[in-house]
């Protein structure tokens, strides 16, 4: 599905959709969807994206969320929440929307990589102060100034639902850090550490390509992206791509610290 997601610069891109691809999955999705709203058109503003096709995380329906909205003892409130009152929920508009139960769905860190531990590299430099809220790492596996450091589901490497699985990524990273392992079983030295030009190389390429898809383009923004403005989380290539470039572990890369 990556192709869907794929911007097109001559076509041109926009909110609506970042290319004919997208377009044509837009109009496929939003159709199925009108289709069991039909007599509900105040719901439609609501539950329609109004950004492209792949820029936030797509959501598989069996048709049970849509026709719930649809019951008569439930309603669908767009406003923001203004605060918690001791009846309920105030929101923006000043309606008061009372309630027994508030149930908070408010997402998850998804920047927060490697959080809660406290991580210490060479020099005594603190990983999360390094990072400053931007995590970046050279495979999602290591970074510069941290030997020895390697992480699963680190920076970039989520898959952001164009295809594959979260466990065949994680797979390629161990057998890339159980050859590293080998090699350093092998060697004189005790220690490796990513070349900063190798990490700094790899991320602009992440981040160019990133800029090309759905996430990147749209300013409608969401847990693709971090506050920094970019998107630390997405792989936004194939996933060949990733078993590709974690086959074997390349020492010329490293530098060797006893």
């Amino acid at each position: 599905m990556l192709e869907g997601w794929v911007v097109d610069r001559d076509y041109p891109p926009t909110e609506r959709a970042v290319s004919a691809m997208n377009e044509a999955l837009r109009v496929t999705l939003t159709g199925y969807m009108r289709g069991q709203l039909a007599g509900r058109p105040d719901l439609e503003p609501l539950v329609i994206p109004a950004y492209p096709v792949g820029a936030k995380r797509i959501l598989r329906d069996n048709g049970a969320w849509i026709a719930t909205l649809r019951r008569d003892n439930v309603r669908l409130v767009g406003e923001r929440i203004e605060r918690i009152t001791p009846d309920g929920i105030r929101t923006a508009d000043g309606a008061e929307h009372p309630a027994d139960v508030i149930v908070y769905g408010t997402g998850f860190a998804a920047s927060e990589f490697l959080a809660p531990m406290s991580v210490t590299g060479r020099g005594g430099i603190d990983l999360h102060r390094s990072w400053n809220g931007d995590a970046r790492a050279y495979l999602g596996l290591t970074v510069p100034g941290f030997p020895n450091l390697f992480c699963l589901y680190g920076p970039n490497t989520n898959l952001a639902g164009h295809g594959g699985s979260i466990i065949y990524l994680s797979e390629c990273a161990v057998t890339y850090l159980v050859d590293a392992v080998r090699h350093l079983l092998g060697a004189t030295h005790r220690a490796v550490e990513v070349r900063r030009e190798v990490c700094d190389a790899f991320n602009a390429e992440v981040d160019a390509a990133n800029a090309e898809r759905a996430w990147g383009f749209s300013k409608v923004g969401g847990w693709f992206v971090n506050s920094a403005g970019r998107s630390a989380q997405n792989w936004p290539f194939p996933a060949q791509e990733y078993w590709r470039r974690t086959r074997r572990f390349d020492p010329a890369q490293y530098l060797h610290l006893p």
